[in-house]
């Protein structure tokens, strides 16, 4: 891709608990960091080898140049290892503009108001850097601008409700991927588009069913890594992943003070496992799974990510007491490891069809 064909400065980012409204609003065009899907290279004589595959491949491609087009790159204080991320990237690789956001664990009744105040200064920083102030009706456009791209997604997804569905999980992570590295306004448009096409289509043949799953977990940011567990005989029809559907799960409710808006609406997401908020998630997913009519769960964790990995015995317990069948994965990441669970994979998808 030729980042240069795009005329806003871009400002990379990690998390899904990055404000994206505060940076468009900023002037900046935020773009999802993913690293890259194979093993990894250089990253171990950087950062200690005990850290997910997600991290020390986004230390691959930042070495290699290969993020040398962005302006900038915000964190969030999402884990260790994004932390340890922070500090390589702070040393070894060259930024103009570096910014650490911190964020609350859990869900209290202080906590949006904490984290309205880490968004001020993280507003403070981008106005300073880029000599430029953030207008409120600057931000409240952003946030209508967000806003619509979440519901014309959350449409989209919405024909993997029917049986069979109309649109695969791979193609549904092409256009999340896309949107990653988009700017949110010819997104839109093309959702828009997408959106007719595929509700004039005719459905899937019906008498090709297949067990339908949610895969939850660490963040996946490969097609080719859905692909391959739709190839094992199941339709995957919604991701509780961070750069997954459960992105979408998002939407600013303006008010008065639009960074306690934003504030609010992030903190009262559906948690990932860093918030420390483990009976909600479950109940993201067990009600995500009547929603979408799913057979079963597999969540999958990279190998070392420990908020993840962590919480496996309690979620699946969870989850098993509301009647759903779970499969736990653990991987590197990309496809050579996962071949080595296709077994199971298979396994748990006879399971399901019984």
């Amino acid at each position: 891709m030729n980042h240069k064909s795009y005329e806003k400065p871009k400002i990379g980012y990690f998390c899904s608990y990055t404000p994206l409204e505060l940076i468009y609003a900023a002037g900046f065009l935020p773009y999802r960091i993913i690293g890259h899907f194979n093993p990894v290279k250089n990253a171990d004589s950087y950062i200690h080898p005990n850290y997910c595959q997600f991290v020390k491949s986004t230390i691959d491609v930042a070495i290699e140049g290969g993020y040398d087009f962005l302006e900038g790159v915000v964190f969030v204080n999402s884990c260790d290892a994004m932390r340890r991320l922070h500090d390589v990237w702070k040393r070894y690789i060259p930024s103009k503009f570096i910014y650490l956001l911190d964020i609350p664990i859990g869900q209290s009744k202080l906590g949006p108001k904490y984290f309205r105040q880490e968004l001020a200064k993280l507003k403070t920083a981008l106005e300073k850097y880029s000599s430029h102030k953030i207008e409120e009706k600057s931000l409240g456009n952003a946030i209508d601008l967000f806003n619509e791209s979440s519901q014309l997604f959350n449409n989209l997804n919405s024909l993997r409700t029917k049986s069979p569905i109309q649109i695969t999980g791979k193609e549904i992570i092409e256009i999340i991927s896309e949107y990653f590295k988009s700017d949110p306004k010819i997104w839109n448009e093309k959702i828009k588009n997408s959106l007719e096409k595929y509700e004039k289509q005719e459905l899937m043949n019906t008498k090709n069913k297949k067990p339908r799953i949610i895969l939850s977990g660490s963040p996946i940011h490969d097609p080719d890594f859905i692909l391959f567990i739709e190839s094992c005989g199941l339709d995957v029809i919604f991701e509780d992943l961070c750069s997954g559907s459960k992105f979408f799960d998002l939407h600013v409710k303006k008010s008065k003070d639009l960074l306690s808006s934003l504030s609010e609406a992030y903190l009262n997401r559906a948690p990932c496992a860093r918030m420390m908020n483990i009976n909600d998630r479950a109940n993201f997913i067990f009600e995500t799974s009547k929603k979408f009519n799913a057979n079963g769960i597999i969540h999958h964790s990279l190998k070392f990510c420990d908020p993840y990995s962590y919480d496996v015995p309690k979620l699946k317990e969870l989850l098993v007491e509301k009647g759903l069948n779970v499969l736990f994965l653990e991987s590197d990441g990309n496809l050579g490891s996962l071949n080595q669970l296709k077994t199971r994979i298979e396994a748990f998808t006879e399971i399901l069809k019984n």
